[in-house]
């Protein structure tokens, strides 16, 4: 990677490159999107029995979606330590290589809610606006994407970061509605809950469905998702830098 190219300069470079890995690696691609539509046939039969959906069947489909995110990430910059060490010597930007990361898991992210939501729609009506929820759902990836690239930045091995995926899922259900009464959500829990990517993918899916649709809050969730995600972008990008620095 030359010294010449700016961050801005990399970015389509390091784009097209990740691109080809991820699309030459097409066995593990399919896995990947192909575990959407399954849950959402999963999904389908779970809650055949109701016409419209549910807040418990918006809340799995919110699990799913950062699930999604943070599976597609979690070993993409761990198994390329080697590779960024030595273009770091010749000037290998961190924020653009982050951001080509995202970038191209994004588009697998938005290919992998749409394949959800469509298995899902195919027989249950979700109830709120159609394109709302595929914007919350992939909101919701991107934000797990990011939380799986940090995952991957700080990991020594790529299957320490696997295992550590379904540690950082479980406090998304723990610090939820379906575990704790909302009304006993104050201070500190509160604080913990507002940081949680599925609370606000949830949030957008109760709140727009909703017969008096509460708009402020669906407004709020689409504003914290992309900061979400841009915070944790950074901090990968600072993980980078101190191990880097050690």
């Amino acid at each position: 990677m030359s010294t010449a190219l700016s961050a801005r300069g990399q970015l389509p470079i390091l784009t097209a490159r990740y691109r080809d890995v991820v699309l030459g690696d097409w066995p593990t691609l399919l896995l990947l999107v192909g575990q959407a539509p399954a849950i959402g046939v999963l999904c389908a039969v779970v809650w055949g029995t109701v016409e419209e959906g549910t807040p418990s069947l918006w809340f799995v489909l919110a699990l799913s979606s950062v699930w999604f995110g943070c599976i597609n990430a979690c070993r993409e910059v761990v198994k390329e330590r080697a590779i960024v060490e030595r273009e770091r010597m010749f000037g290998l930007s961190l924020p653009a290589y982050v951001a080509s990361k995202l970038g191209v898991l994004a588009v697998v992210g938005l290919v992998q809610v749409v394949l959800l939501q469509g298995a899902v729609e195919w027989s249950i009506s979700l109830r709120g606006p159609y394109l709302l929820e595929t914007l919350a759902l992939w909101l919701g990836c991107l934000a797990g994407t990011a939380l799986g690239l940090l995952v991957s930045a700080v990991a020594t091995r790529q299957e320490r970061a696997v295992g550590v995926v379904p540690l950082l899922l479980l406090p998304q259900i723990l610090f939820s509605e379906f575990a704790v009464p909302d009304d006993q959500f104050t201070g500190a829990l509160e604080v913990v809950r507002s940081v949680m990517p599925v609370h606000w993918t949830y949030t957008i899916f109760s709140a727009s469905a909703a017969t008096d649709p509460r708009w402020a809050e669906v407004g709020e969730g689409l504003l914290v998702l992309p900061i979400t995600t841009a915070a944790l972008a950074v901090l990968t990008i600072g993980a980078l830098l101190r191990r880097q620095e050690t």
